[in-house]
């Protein structure tokens, strides 16, 4: 409790706080956590249960004022329906490098769209699925938010020649044609696996 306290007085009450629990606990645990978070004024909690606990999920999503979210490790629509639907998350985050791509992320945003849920793409392997989950993020009525990679890797930072633009909260959707960025071949080919 001491963690979170301690963020909440650091930032301040006008700061939302998300939690991602990397998959940690069980329904117990993440019910203990979520009585907790919700003192503080946490805004969600993020994959607190395995992937699979759709019946964990349902029981945390129904037992706490928390906005739960999760989904990064799913693909296809039918597995999201079955995250709202059965485990009644309150934000869905596909990863358009395993959901499907941009196509399969879109059906997913209107299925979750018309379910009153929202949709934070989660993007943290390289700076082109940034750009990919900015202008999805940018297209989708229920897109608000974006989860993006801090890393240092090289993928990350250096793959592509016009990094997303992060500034105070904000991102910039790039202008250029396409994704809005180029790939850099020398990174590529630095990095290629043969």
């Amino acid at each position: 409790e001491q963690q979170i306290r301690s963020i909440r007085e650091a930032v301040g009450d006008d700061i939302d706080i998300m939690i991602d629990a990397g998959l940690a606990w069980d329904l117990k645990g993440a019910l203990k956590m979520a009585e907790i978070y919700e003192k503080y004024g946490v805004y969600w909690l993020e994959e607190p249960l395995h992937p699979e606990d759709i019946a964990g999920y349902r029981a945390l999503s129904d037992r706490t004022h928390l906005h739960i979210a999760g989904g990064e490790q799913e693909s296809g629509v039918a597995a999201f329906r079955r995250l709202i639907e059965d485990g009644h998350l309150d934000i869905v985050q596909p990863d358009l490098g395993r959901c499907g791509g941009l196509t399969e992320g879109k059906r997913i945003a209107y299925m979750a769209h018309e379910r009153h849920k929202k949709v934070v793409p989660h993007a943290f392997k390289t700076g082109i699925l940034v750009a990919a989950s900015t202008h999805f993020a940018a297209s989708i009525p229920n897109g608000f938010m974006i989860e993006h990679t801090v890393s240092t890797s090289p993928l990350s930072r250096e793959l592509v020649a016009e990094p997303i633009v992060f500034k105070d909260g904000y991102v910039q959707v790039p202008k250029l044609p396409g994704l809005g960025v180029t790939v850099d071949e020398a990174v590529v080919e630095k990095y290629r696996v043969k």
